[in-house]
């Protein structure tokens, strides 16, 4: 079967995107890259079941039309995106300027996702959350001076945050300053004994920290870095998932070896994959709440499709988040509504088509009549 493919321009406002979509046939993915300006945003991947499109002898046009729904999707989803920005700035509610903040930064548009960290900040001074968020759009975007500023702003307070502390110490590593960011991964450790990204940050700034005692020549604390760090290694794989461990094992064989610049290659590449590059998994929850909630347009039966594969291949990895759960829950009543919808039309297609199927009026009534709480409760709860 041939590699498919698509790209289309998109204008929303004054921005332009080109969206290019393209199957990787061997590895069953469909991959889009968002561009703005020549420069990628953007990636996102659909992985579809290889093995069950081969069953078909119509394979390769069910597979373009998985392809053309996922390329349409993304575009409708950065549409709805800026729509849904400005009409969030007009009802000015500090968790949905938080919600679509995150979207934005994690598509990379650091200008709409800074707007609207500020503004959830102005309207709720004390949602650490928000502060933590806009941080880290300076961080991205390499102005440490106004992600350093507007994070310790909250650090004064003593507000006891993980999250604080661990962004503290991401802008202190990005400023060369890994002795001062490893205290900071340690204070988030602190408050939060699981937090998993805090012990590969802090593996790194310590890695960074030993190059530098290897150059000062300084064996005394050189040797005490090396055991702190094999003691971080052990938590990282006493409270890891799978792939955490895997990354722990293999940065101490590296430090068996020695051999430390390829131990901080590994954890660097890590860190990147799954925690700087890999958007969080409520972020695809955030995406279809935000639209259900402020776009004027009803979601399409695709649509909702495309967000019920991500929201649960996200809940595979994640089952304990339960907002994802609850927006999967959404997902399903709003697609009972919409084949509900459709049995009613069919019901009264039978009676337009033959008026005295007596079969057919009957359980149109009833649908008419029963139908109704149903359609109020899904009304309700959305």
């Amino acid at each position: 079967m041939a590699d498919l493919g698509f790209n289309d321009d998109v204008s929303t406002g004054s921005r332009k995107f080109h969206i290019q979509t393209a199957t990787l046939v061997e590895e069953g993915v469909i991959r889009t890259e968002v561009f703005e300006k020549g420069q990628v945003l953007f990636v996102e991947y659909y992985p579809y079941e290889k093995r069950d499109m081969e069953k078909f002898a119509s394979a390769e046009g069910r597979l373009r039309h998985l392809v053309d729904q996922f390329h349409q999707s993304i575009i409708e989803e950065i549409d709805c995106l800026f729509e849904m920005s400005e009409r969030i700035f007009e009802e000015d509610i500090a968790t949905a300027h938080e919600k679509i903040g995150q979207v934005f930064l994690h598509t990379h548009i650091f200008d709409k996702a800074e707007r609207h960290f500020q503004r959830a900040i102005e309207l709720e001074p004390e949602r650490y959350s928000s502060y933590v968020y806009l941080g880290r759009c300076y961080l991205l975007q390499k102005r440490y001076h106004q992600a350093h500023e507007t994070v310790f702003e909250v650090i004064q307070k003593k507000i006891q945050y993980p999250d604080l502390y661990n962004t503290m110490g991401l802008i202190l590593m990005a400023r060369g300053k890994h002795r001062q960011a490893m205290h900071f991964f340690n204070e988030a450790i602190k408050h939060n004994a699981g937090y998993i990204e805090a012990y590969f940050n802090l593996t790194e700034a310590t890695l960074l920290h030993i190059k530098e005692l290897i150059a000062a020549r300084n064996q005394e604390e050189f040797k005490k870095s090396v055991r702190f760090l094999r003691v971080i290694l052990k938590k990282i794989n006493d409270l890891g998932d799978a792939e955490d461990r895997l990354q722990s094992q293999a940065i101490n064989k590296f430090l068996s070896k020695p051999a430390f610049g390829k131990a901080l290659a590994q954890v660097n590449e890590y860190r990147e994959a799954t925690f700087i590059r890999q958007p969080p998994p409520e972020i695809a929850g955030y995406k279809f709440y935000l639209r259900l909630l402020y776009s004027e347009e009803e979601m399409s039966t695709e649509s909702l499709e495309t967000y019920e594969k991500k929201i649960s291949e996200a809940l595979q990895k994640n089952p304990s988040y339960p907002d994802l759960w609850q927006y999967l829950a959404l997902i399903h009543l709003m697609q009972c509504r919409h084949y509900f919808l459709k049995g009613l039309d069919n019901f009264r297609d039978a009676t337009r088509i033959n008026p005295h199927y007596d079969k057919a009026v009957k359980n149109l009534r009833l649908v008419e009549n029963d139908g109704r709480e149903f359609l109020a409760l899904i009304k309700t709860i959305v």
